[in-house]
């Protein structure tokens, strides 16, 4: 069995990041001041959009999406504590112009600006 298989045994909603990562999406760790892990962060960009997921442990997830154009910033954000819930609300939304697609920019709420 391959590490990553265990892995998967062992924390079933690990498949999720599996997936992402099958899919082409970016994996960074992402560490403190003190060089300790904070969040697994995952991103995928396509063209006018960023799509990103931040694993902070078990039980919180935070994902976003992010148009990129000039007037860009934030326009869909879910934070939870469903793994799988967050990160198939993300990647089940429609691409920008796509009927359905979030796009008004939410002020405030921004987790980084593009």
């Amino acid at each position: 069995m391959t590490e990553s298989a265990s892995s998967i045994t062992r924390f079933p909603e690990l498949a999720e990041l599996a997936a992402l990562r099958d899919n082409g999406w970016q994996f960074r760790l992402l560490h403190d001041d003190n060089g300790e892990l904070v969040c697994v962060a995952c991103s995928r960009n396509h063209g006018a959009h960023t799509d990103a997921v931040f694993v902070f442990d078990r039980t919180h997830v935070v994902a976003s999406r992010v148009l990129t154009e000039e007037h860009g910033g934030v326009v869909w954000l879910k934070d939870g504590t469903d793994l799988v819930e967050v990160v198939r609300e993300l990647v089940n939304l429609p691409a920008p112009g796509e009927p359905g697609a979030p796009s008004l920019v939410i002020r405030g709420s921004a987790l980084w600006s593009p």
